[in-house]
């Protein structure tokens, strides 16, 4: 088998290898800021019911000042009822005191409906602190995997750039520059298997003395449709080296 073949199939894979891992590891950023919107979407939950619960209270006390200075102002009323010297005065008295009762009792109407919303409110409390404790573990468990699988790669991709360093000081520099000119023009592919007199990616027949030349594997033979170097799967030395 040619040499040069030989290892132009293993930096392909390792090429393969390296373009995966990039894609998985560039990935790394999102998905951790995704695991950081999900538990700071929890927290705005919990702190979303807890200003409704703050909006609730304050509406309650103010309503609850406004009952307090009607009374007052009605409790005013009847002390000067004692007071009054005409008929007229009377009845403006009793007026200004029936309609101060009619506002209080209007006043504690949206009391009791805040209250009833309170109890509402406090259960959606419940709700998204319990929503945030789910999120809190999950997410935990999510980093640790989701760190520790980076490390994984980040690890990988060294090891194989080291490889693949080692590789092209071995390879003739005009084949890997075939190569290298191939892989970037052809979407990261510079290798392809040949069967049956065809071109295993772009499927185009070669002549049959091309396609026996091709299956020894023993020259550097691009594909006349796409230019990919060609190789015969079945005869390899090792089936590792398979793209």
């Amino acid at each position: 088998m040619h040499i040069d073949l030989k290892k132009l199939i293993r930096l392909q894979a390792i090429d393969l290898a390296i373009q995966e891992l990039r894609e998985t590891t560039g990935a790394f950023p999102s998905k951790s800021k995704a695991l950081d919107e999900k538990l700071g979407n929890a927290l705005a939950g919990v702190e979303k019911a807890k200003g409704a619960i703050k909006i609730n209270q304050a509406a309650r006390k103010e309503e609850e000042s406004k009952v307090t200075d009607l009374e007052a102002k009605s409790s005013k009323y009847r002390e000067q009822l004692m007071s009054v010297k005409t008929n007229e005065e009377y009845k403006a008295m009793v007026k200004e005191i029936a309609y101060s009762q009619a506002v209080i009792s209007k006043v504690e109407d949206r009391i009791l409906t805040l209250m009833e919303a309170s109890e509402t409110l406090a259960q959606d409390l419940k709700t998204a602190e319990a929503v945030l404790r789910v999120d809190e573990e999950m997410v935990q468990t999510d980093r640790v995997s989701l760190e520790a699988i980076n490390r994984k790669d980040m690890a990988a991709l060294e090891a194989y750039f080291e490889e693949r360093m080692g590789l092209e000081k071995d390879i003739s520099k005009d084949i890997l520059k075939r190569y290298e000119e191939v892989r970037h023009a052809r979407g990261g592919i510079a290798l392809a298997s040949a069967s049956n007199e065809e071109c295993g990616l772009c499927n185009v027949r070669m002549r049959p003395q091309v396609f026996q030349e091709v299956r020894r594997n023993d020259n550097i033979i691009a594909c006349e449709s796409c230019r990919r170097i060609l190789y015969d799967p079945e005869n390899l030395d090792h089936p590792f080296e398979v793209v």
